[in-house]
């Protein structure tokens, strides 16, 4: 059955100097599909996505949205196509309802919040926020709820084409799962739905066709049902990555971190929990489960209220982030473009920004050992030293995300702890990511870190300990875990066991 098509894009080029970002590209999108659109950091995906939108003006192509051409280099028509970007841009000192209202076409001359309240208030129940205020600020809002509103947004349009880039990055499963409902609703309502995702299990699960970009190239557009993962991943690296490598069997030898009944009143606890020199534990959660938020008392952001935790068997006060530089702690946020990177410093000067005392001298830093070090760090997570420069902002997510980690490792931790570490990040970049901190750990470094992604989880981790609901429920080695065992963890919780 021939599919009416709602969006053509052809012969699209985008040149950076002698770089094409995109090289004749083209593509369409069939009316009622969900599409995913996959590639690796730098593969053009973000280029597309900012000529759809009409932030930038390619060489040469043209773009047909329904029956509409449109003028490429000018913003188009959100009842034409609307993006819902991977980096929020929620404005945090307007309200929920103000957020969202932007998203409306047709808001009269005179802005009447009170017009607008049950309007808001039904698209926040279909996106599973109706516990939100909407007269409330938007800084208030944790960042999974953040990421809400701006599909609440997106909906708000009533766009023929809705471009979601990484919408379920900062979300738990339970978010996710009402996302993709609403994906499926607007699907049978006639909507064309086109998602950014960088995990795969998601791809499948969704989709209905599937496009790879790769090198600035359209590789294939294809029906999801018709390829396999590793075929995917061949096609969007142009090489074969192993995945899921088994475990290193450390000789872990001394316990580093040793926790006992540690808590935070109306969060969680209290729990047991330890760590060796070398291993890397995965700390696994619903958003609200405590999990995340256990990891962030490691990290001197919210202080235990109960209990003890030791390092290297002598007791430790972990009250800030002070306190955990100070022995040997450091810490990588989940938000990387708002916590985690200076976007618009030079990439040098973030990888050694949080090393400067050792770099200084009476107070001055000394910029030849600066450099050094800043090379060093560049290199120990592949990153071309040459581009030092360069502010963060130029690169992709997972470069960003390499400068994050390195800027991170600078202090030479004992333990690091990493919020979401590969969040938005291609599996390409994830793959050398792992490889990096697998060699630091081999070399007697604990890692701790928390993910919603379960295929990071399974990928990276030696152990894994999940939580419901404050508790620990299980604490098993990776190889003893499957996807459905840590879900019905989560998810429905058990008769928990101490780590």
């Amino acid at each position: 059955m021939n599919q009416k098509i709602i969006l053509l894009a052809e012969h699209i080029s985008k040149r950076y100097g002698g770089v094409y970002a995109l090289n004749d590209v083209s593509f369409s999108l069939n009316q009622g599909e969900i599409l995913g659109l996959c590639g690796e950091n730098g593969a053009g995906k973000s280029t597309l996505v900012k000529i759809l939108g009409g932030h930038i003006k390619p060489d040469t192509g043209a773009l047909t949205i329904g029956e509409t051409a449109v003028e490429l280099g000018k913003r188009v028509d959100p009842s034409l196509i609307t993006i819902v970007h991977q980096e929020l841009s929620i404005l945090p000192h307007l309200s929920v309802l103000d957020n969202i209202v932007i998203g409306i076409r047709h808001r009269g001359v005179i802005y009447k919040r009170s017009h607008f309240v049950l309007q808001v208030q039904k698209l926040l129940k279909e996106v599973g926020l109706e516990h939100v205020d909407v007269h409330q600020l938007a800084s208030s809002l944790s960042l999974a709820e953040r990421q809400l509103v701006e599909i609440a947004r997106g909906l708000a349009s009533g766009a023929k084409v809705l471009l979601l880039d990484e919408p379920t990055a900062t979300l738990s499963d339970a978010e996710i799962e009402k996302v993709f409902a609403i994906m499926r609703s607007l699907k049978e309502r006639g909507t064309t739905l086109v998602i950014i995702s960088h995990r795969l299990d998601e791809i499948f699960h969704i989709t209905d066709r599937v496009t790879i970009f790769r090198g600035g190239k359209h590789i294939f557009t294809r029906e999801t049902e018709q390829v396999s993962s590793q075929e995917l991943v061949s096609a969007m690296l142009g090489r074969e990555v192993v995945r899921g490598a088994e475990p290193i069997l450390r000789n872990h030898g001394e316990l580093l971190l040793e926790c006992r009944k540690v808590g935070v009143e109306n969060h969680y606890g209290p729990l047991d929990f330890n760590c060796h020199r070398g291993e890397i534990v995965a700390l696994v959660g619903q958003l609200g489960s405590g999990a995340d938020f256990f990891l962030k008392t490691l990290a001197g952001l919210y202080p235990a209220t109960t209990g003890q935790i030791k390092l290297k068997n002598q007791p430790v006060s972990l009250n800030s982030i002070k306190d955990c530089e100070h022995h040997h702690i450091s810490y990588v946020p989940e938000d990387r473009a708002g916590k985690g990177a200076f976007l618009q410093a030079p990439i040098g000067m973030n990888l050694t920004s949080r090393s400067l005392d050792s770099l200084s001298k009476k107070g001055v830093i000394e910029k030849g050992r600066d450099n050094t070090r800043a090379i060093e760090l560049a290199k120990l997570f592949t990153l071309d030293p040459k581009r030092n420069h360069q502010d963060v902002s130029s690169l992709s997510g997972g470069n960003q995300q390499k400068v994050v980690l390195g800027k991170a490792v600078a202090t030479n931790p004992e333990l690091l702890l990493l919020n979401e570490p590969t969040r938005g990040v291609d599996i390409g970049a994830r793959a050398d990511i792992y490889q990096r901190l697998r060699e630091m750990a081999d070399k007697g470094l604990s890692i701790v870190f928390y993910s919603t992604d379960l295929e990071e989880i399974l990928d990276f981790a030696d152990r894994i300990v999940t939580i419901y609901k404050g508790q620990i429920v299980n604490n098993i080695a990776r190889k003893e875990a499957s996807s459905q065992t840590i879900l019905q963890d989560i998810l429905n919780g058990n008769q928990g066991v101490a780590a």
